[in-house]
């Protein structure tokens, strides 16, 4: 639900869509953690991505 939120605020040109995408992508990680099954792992790629998207400030079109 939060990464919906976060493609919305991408969509609506808002500056706080990189907020709520940490939320989304940490909340993930934890949550997959705490139920962890092999089939997550590229669930586990997806969110350390977004998370390291996020952080670098990629893509720059987007800021």
């Amino acid at each position: 639900m939060v990464y919906a939120v976060a493609g919305a605020g991408v969509l609506a040109g808002t500056g706080w869509w990189p907020m709520a995408a940490l939320v989304a992508a940490s909340s993930g990680l934890v949550l997959k953690a705490a139920w962890f099954d092999p089939w997550r792992s590229v669930g586990v790629l997806l969110d350390v991505g977004v998370i390291t998207a996020v952080a670098c400030s990629w893509p720059a079109s987007l800021y």
